[in-house]
């Protein structure tokens, strides 16, 4: 997908008004239901993920109970050493083996929760890329060219990416935050009720409000960014597609400019969002303080409790059990403190997981038969009746009827955008018809499986492209089981003998990354011979000699009309040569069938006849 001039000039480059402060609008805040498929595809995966906000739930309450229990072994141990017989008396054994005991689990846990939650991850992720590949895959891939290649790639690659921070740094962090401050409540709740009440207030307002603060106010910095990653990604991609061009053209400074504002653009972003997370952290740590200092106030009054306190029976706190009391505290704010930061990245997950939503549900699919309501062909006759065709409020087709009778070959002639390609895409069924219907052996194309319509159709369009492989198994895509030798002897039928004595290793060699290696005539030739590779019964071409000078593109035509024999055959082509060859001439304008005959029955008025004379 090359750069247009109209696409160049829409976007800003230097010069423009675009700079750092433009930042891109995007939609509102997606709902939460956007996530609903993703968590769903998580039940596949629940036993490692599950497994992982165990070991991440150990981990933390092991860290937790090691600094409570150092803060009260230390606080008994000063107290111990007072006097001869209180250190006699007192057990160092048993903290100093909890203690061990809890580094340990600590240490273990972290490690089989790093090991857990990241395979599980990998393999949601994994599942979920392939989720994503089988429901574009089946999809009308004239309906996919509007998502634009770059954007397809930014969905499979870090629209993806951005959903492992579900899993990893939103959910599994929350819940685990949850039961620590539960555990801290608890454990403190035991021995000090009302210091349970404050910690648990002033732990809940950290781990609650800050974090939907930061959800609420940074969720949008964090969609644009994801926008803005999304859109430079793409643009990118897209004019390194067509590098050649802007540098022929001298556009390649101002794209380059345009490029480095919009990377200004997401540094502004990210600039917001660095200032959103500092006063989070600083909020976080704020609220903290101020729950350490009522707890130790709180803690200071009742080791010396009053009167009337002891006189309704209330006993002194002991003062060893409030170094526990803070640093349980301490030990569940380490649970609280990231997430600000995950909460803060959720609109990015949002605004990912509503863009693949959208890829997967708005790109329409052809519909294929199952069970009885499919049906055979008998023949291999076509018939088109009536047909119209519209992209969007355009009428590209309009109520063309043609036939084409078995092994018969016609050359469809017009100008461009006269919709002769995209006729060939509607019997590919790229393109769903407005109305009228496509009959093939007397039976409409939609009542065909989908395997019997592609085995019925050899397609060759106007772009060829050459997968990572070698040049035999590019044309095996058409035929498996086609020998070296056939290849070989399609390849020279085409004029590309000369071609292929020049590769290093013949057929075995690889092109170059989407068939660069090749000029645009052999390329458009390549596709021309996998399509003939094909055994199917039908062939269509669309401009197979369109850049060939008039010796190669004779010779290419000699080769088709060849392999052809025997097999019907629609040939989309500008150029009037070999036309008296084809048993049916037709020629398509503006949408509308304007000829259809025989080269032997052409009047003498007749556009078609015009055109063979000038050949």
């Amino acid at each position: 997908m090359k750069p247009s001039s109209d696409s160049l000039r829409s976007e800003p480059h230097a010069g423009s008004h675009a700079g750092p402060q433009a930042v891109p609008r995007v939609e509102k805040r997606p709902a939460l239901r956007e996530l609903r498929p993703y968590l769903a595809l998580m039940r596949e995966h629940r036993g490692w993920l599950g497994v992982g906000a165990l070991l991440a739930l150990i981990t933390l309450l092991a860290a937790t109970g090691l600094l409570a229990l150092s803060g009260w072994f230390l606080s008994a141990t000063a107290v111990a050493g007072l006097s001869v017989a209180a250190t006699q008396a007192f057990n160092f054994f048993t903290p100093a083996a909890g203690v061990r005991g809890l580094a340990l689990a600590r240490t273990a846990g972290r490690y089989g929760e790093r090991l857990t939650t990241h395979e599980g991850t990998l393999r949601l992720l994994a599942s979920l890329r392939r989720r994503l590949f089988e429901a574009i895959e089946p999809l009308s891939p004239a309906a996919l060219q509007h998502a634009g290649q770059g954007e397809l790639m930014t969905r499979l690659g870090a629209d993806v990416d951005a959903l492992d921070s579900l899993y990893v740094r939103v959910l599994i962090p929350s819940l685990v935050a949850l039961c620590a401050v539960l555990a801290a409540g608890t454990l403190i709740g035991i021995f000090a009720p009302l210091l349970a009440a404050v910690a648990i207030i002033g732990l809940t307002l950290t781990g609650g409000l800050v974090p939907w603060l930061a959800w609420w106010r940074g969720s949008g910095d964090a969609m644009r960014h994801q926008a803005s990653a999304s859109q430079l990604r793409a643009r990118l991609l897209e004019r390194l597609h067509g590098l050649g061009e802007l540098v022929i053209y001298g556009r390649w400074a101002n794209e380059l400019s345009g490029l480095a504002e919009q990377q200004a653009t997401r540094d502004h972003i990210e600039l917001a969002q660095a200032r959103r997370q500092a006063f989070a952290n600083w909020l976080s740590h704020t609220l903290l303080g101020l729950t350490l200092a009522a707890i130790a106030l709180l803690g200071v009054m009742q080791m010396s409790p009053s009167a009337s306190a002891v006189t309704a029976g209330e006993s002194a706190l002991d003062g060893r059990l409030l170094a526990l009391f803070l640093l349980a505290v301490l030990g569940a704010f380490e649970a609280l403190a990231p997430l600000p930061l995950a909460w803060q990245g959720l609109g990015r997950c949002l605004s990912a997981a509503s863009r693949l939503n959208r890829v997967q549900a708005n790109t329409p699919a052809p519909q294929f038969p199952v069970g009885q309501s499919v049906q055979t062909p008998d023949g291999h006759d076509l018939a088109l009746q009536q047909l119209s065709v519209r992209h969007g409020e355009t009428t590209v087709l309009d109520s063309v009827s043609l036939s084409l009778a078995s092994g018969e070959h016609l050359a469809l002639l017009g100008p461009s955008g006269s919709g002769k390609s995209t006729l060939l895409d509607v019997l590919s069924r790229f393109h769903a018809p407005a109305s009228g219907s496509i009959t093939l052996g007397g039976v409409p194309l939609e009542s065909l499986e989908e395997s019997t319509l592609r085995a019925s159709f050899a397609v060759c369009p106007q772009d060829t492209h050459l997968f990572c492989a070698s040049f035999a198994d590019n044309l095996r895509l058409a035929d498996p089981t086609a020998s070296d030798a056939t290849l070989t002897a399609l390849l020279e039928s085409l004029g590309l003998g000369e071609w292929l004595a020049r590769q290093p290793k013949g057929l075995a060699s690889f092109p170059d990354e989407g068939g660069r290696s090749l000029s645009g005539g052999q390329l458009r030739r390549f596709g021309v011979a996998r399509a003939l590779l094909s055994p199917a019964p039908i062939v269509l071409l669309d401009e197979p000699c369109e850049g060939l000078d008039r010796a190669s593109a004779e010779q290419v035509m000699t080769a088709i009309l060849a392999a052809c024999d025997g097999r019907s055959l629609i040939m989309i082509t500008h150029q009037p040569l070999g036309l008296e060859r084809f048993a049916r001439l037709a020629l398509l304008e503006e949408g509308h069938l304007k000829e259809d005959a025989t080269p032997t029955t052409l009047t003498a008025d007749s556009r078609l006849a015009r055109l063979m004379a000038r050949a």
